[in-house]
C-alpha cells in the first residue's frame, strides 16, 4: 500500500512539472497563430458554440507538450480522433490546460481512416434513437446512454448545470454500474464466469464507445475490481479501491489530478463509498448476518432513504470544490436527484430499446411496437426534463459563495476526523473479534480450521 501512496505522489510531481516547451507556448500568448491538434474524447457542442480538447499540438509549426481547451463555433460533424487546422488567438491555459484558443476559423478537418468503428456504430444507434422519439427528449436519452452532450441545447446544459445534475449526462461510474450490474445478474445465471468475461468485455467496449475520459476510467478500474473481488468472493477494503483508481488514473494521465471532472468524479465516489455508509451506520446500525429486526436502527433502509444519504455523501464532498471553483451550489440538486436517479436506469433501457425497434421494418406489428415503446420513453423522458425545468427556476435555492476561495476546503476537517474516529473504532471491533477467536477457536470457528490461519486470512481481508 506504501508504494501505491508514494506512486500517486510521484505521478502529482509530474503533473505539476511544466509541458514540453512551455517557454515557447506563453511566448505565443496574445497573437493569433495556426493551431493544429487531435480531438481528445468526444468535443461539447451546443446550439451555437461549442468546447473541445485537443492533445499532440502544433503551434506555429512546432510540436509542443500539454493539452489545449478550443471553444467558438465548431462544426457538429467533428468527432474525436478528428485531426483540426486552427487559426485564432492564443491564451493562457487554466486547470490542467496548457493553453486555449477561443473562437477560431477551422480552416480544415483531417478524419482518421479507416476510422473507429465503434463510433459509427454508435452514430447510427444515435441516429436510429432520433428517428423514434422527439428532438428533446432524444437529445436527454442519448446523453443519459452514452453521454453524448453534443445534441443538448444551451438551455438545458444550462438548466443541468443550475440544478447540479450535470453527472448524470456525462457518462461516468453511475452509468457504467447500471449496465455491468445489469450484465453480471444476467450472463451470472449461466456460470459465474460467464458473468465475470461479459462484465469485463462491456466495460472496455464502453470506454470505447464513450471515450476514455477521466470519469470513465475511474468507473472503469473501480468496476474491474469489484467484478473481480465478486468473481473470487472477496471483500476490498473502499479506501483500497480508492487508491489504487487515484494511481491507475494518474498514470494513464497525471494531468487529471487538476481536471474538474477528475477531481468531481472522485469527490462523489469518496463520498459515495466512505461517507454514505458512516452515515448508514449512524441511522441504522449494524445489523448482523441473520439478525432479526428489533427496533429502527436495525431495520433496513429503503432505497429513497439510499439514494438519499448517496446523494447528500456525495453533495458533502463536491460542495467545497463547487463552492472554490464557481462560487455557487444550489440545495435542489439532492431533491433532483432523489426524484430522477431511481428512474435513471429505466430511462437508459426505454432509449435502448426505442434505438432498436429505429432499425424496425415500419409494418402494422413493429409499427405498433414502436409507438408503445415511444409512448413511454417519452413520458419517463418528460418527468426529467419537468424536474429539472422546475427547479432550475428555484432561485431561492441557489446559495453565492465567494470565489477561489482556499478557506471553502476547512469544510474537510470535521468529515476527516468523523472516517478517522469510524475506522479506528472498527479496528478496535475487529481486533477485539479476532482476539476472542484465538483464545477460544472451538467455539467460534468451523472444525478443522487452525486460528493461525484465520488470522492471516482476516488480516488480509482488513
Amino acid at each position: 500500500m506504501s508504494l501505491i501512496i508514494f506512486g500517486i505522489c510521484f505521478c502529482i510531481f509530474r503533473a505539476l512539472q511544466p509541458p514540453n516547451n512551455s517557454q515557447y507556448t506563453e511566448s505565443l500568448f496574445g497573437q493569433t497563430i495556426d493551431v493544429i491538434g487531435t480531438i481528445k474524447g468526444d468535443p461539447d457542442i451546443a446550439d451555437e458554440s461549442g468546447s473541445a480538447k485537443i492533445v499532440n499540438v502544433t503551434l506555429s509549426g512546432e510540436e509542443v507538450g500539454g493539452a489545449f481547451y478550443v471553444f467558438g463555433k465548431i462544426n457538429k460533424d467533428l468527432e474525436r480522433g478528428d485531426r483540426v487546422f486552427l487559426h485564432g488567438k492564443l491564451s493562457e491555459g487554466f486547470g490542467g490546460f496548457a493553453g486555449t484558443v477561443f473562437r477560431p476559423e477551422i480552416k480544415k478537418i483531417s478524419k482518421p481512416e479507416p476510422g473507429s468503428i465503434v463510433l459509427r456504430l454508435r452514430n447510427r444507434f444515435a441516429d436510429s434513437v432520433s428517428s423514434v422519439l422527439d428532438k428533446e427528449e432524444s437529445e436527454l436519452g442519448l446523453a443519459y446512454l452514452f453521454g453524448m452532450r453534443n445534441g443538448l441545447s444551451e438551455e438545458m446544459i444550462d438548466v443541468l448545470s443550475l440544478v447540479g445534475l450535470t453527472h448524470l449526462v456525462v457518462a461516468s461510474g453511475t452509468h457504467l454500474g447500471i449496465i455491468v450490474e445489469f450484465f453480471k445478474k444476467q450472463f451470472g445465471k449461466i456460470s459465474r464466469f460467464a458473468g465475470l468475461l461479459f462484465s469485463i468485455v462491456f466495460v472496455f467496449g464502453f470506454g470505447q464507445i464513450i471515450g476514455w475520459t477521466p470519469s470513465i476510467t475511474r468507473a472503469a478500474v473501480v468496476s474491474l475490481i469489484s467484478i473481480l473481488g465478486w468473481y473470487f468472493g472477496r471483500r476490498i477494503d473502499a479506501w483500497r479501491i480508492i487508491l489504487f483508481a487515484i494511481l491507475f488514473t494518474l498514470l494513464v494521465e497525471p494531468t487529471d489530478v487538476v481536471d474538474l471532472g477528475w477531481q468531481l468524479s472522485f469527490a462523489s465516489f469518496i463520498g459515495i463509498m466512505i461517507i454514505h455508509p458512516i452515515v448508514l451506520e449512524f441511522f441504522y446500525g449494524r445489523r448482523k448476518h441473520g439478525e432479526k429486526q428489533k427496533s429502527w436502527k436495525k431495520r433496513a433502509p429503503r432505497k429513497v432513504t439510499e439514494i438519499l444519504f448517496a446523494s447528500v455523501s456525495a453533495m458533502i464532498m463536491c460542495a467545497p470544490i463547487l463552492v472554490y471553483r464557481f462560487g455557487t451550489i444550489s440545495l435542489a440538486s439532492i431533491i433532483a436527484n432523489i426524484l430522477i436517479l431511481p428512474t435513471i436506469p429505466v430511462a437508459m433501457g426505454l432509449t435502448f430499446i426505442s434505438g432498436l425497434l429505429g432499425f424496425m421494418p415500419n409494418f402494422f406489428f413493429f409499427g405498433w411496437l414502436v409507438y408503445v415503446a415511444k409512448t413511454i420513453t417519452q413520458f419517463v423522458l418528460d418527468y426529467h426534463i419537468y424536474v429539472m425545468s422546475f427547479f432550475s427556476k428555484q432561485s431561492s435555492l441557489i446559495m453565492d459563495f465567494p470565489k477561489e476561495n482556499p478557506l471553502v476546503f476547512l469544510a474537510y476537517l470535521p468529515v476527516a476526523i468523523v472516517v478517522i474516529i469510524y475506522y479506528v473504532k472498527r479496528y478496535r471491533v475487529r481486533k477485539t473479534a479476532r482476539l476472542r477467536v484465538w483464545n477460544n477457536p472451538k467455539k467460534y470457528l468451523p472444525f478443522g480450521h487452525e486460528p493461525n490461519s484465520f488470522a492471516s486470512s482476516d488480516a488480509n481481508d482488513c
